[in-house]
């Protein structure tokens, strides 16, 4: 193998075991403050904040389908979080095993960019449940508050780039297999 091209994939290598270890302290930190928000929620009911696009209301003052919707809100973007996470942590683990262009780490990106496209989605619900809770009159803004709601077009185009770039590894992927059968 040429020099440079060896010295490059270990310095990827070394990335990967970087990048691998931070993922796995992201997940953890990310556990951890999870947990945190949960116990002083059920030890502070009255003092939790709730977020609705900018405007921040006390939880104990929406209604119960507020408050679950908050609920639901949370888990699901902390699993998305976590999943992200685990996914990139995988793929780190490949790339610092020299495991570049293979069907694993294409499955890991895809995986990357599904998740992405999930958080998209994820975005696109809670915009529309926040305007129906506000409609429903479950969720009332304080006098002289504007709502800035926006469509999650960043997410959209993220989940699409993720996806391009899974596509092309998988083409890398075959040009890589088809060239190790010709020699």
């Amino acid at each position: 193998m040429n020099p440079r091209v060896e010295a490059r994939l270990a310095q990827v290598m070394r990335t990967g075991r970087i990048g691998h270890r931070l993922c796995v302290f992201a997940m953890i930190i990310v556990g951890l403050a999870a947990a945190a928000i949960v116990v002083l929620a059920l030890l502070f009911p009255d003092g939790q904040t709730c977020d609705f696009n900018g405007v921040r209301f006390r939880c104990s003052e929406l209604s119960v389908a507020a408050q679950a919707f908050v609920g639901v809100s949370m888990v699901v973007g902390i699993a998305l979080l976590l999943a992200g996470l685990y996914r990139l942590s995988r793929l780190f683990q490949h790339y610092s095993r020299g495991e570049i262009f293979t069907r694993d780490a294409v499955r890991e990106i895809r995986g990357l960019g599904y998740l992405a496209l999930a958080n998209a989605i994820v975005q696109v619900v809670v915009l529309i449940a926040t305007l129906v809770l506000i409609g429903t009159e479950q969720v009332s803004l304080p006098d002289n508050t504007q709502l800035h709601l926006q469509m999650p077009f960043g997410a959209l185009i993220t989940a699409a780039l993720i996806l391009l770039v899974s596509w092309v590894m998988d083409v890398g992927t075959e040009l890589r297999e088809e060239s190790e059968l010709t020699v």
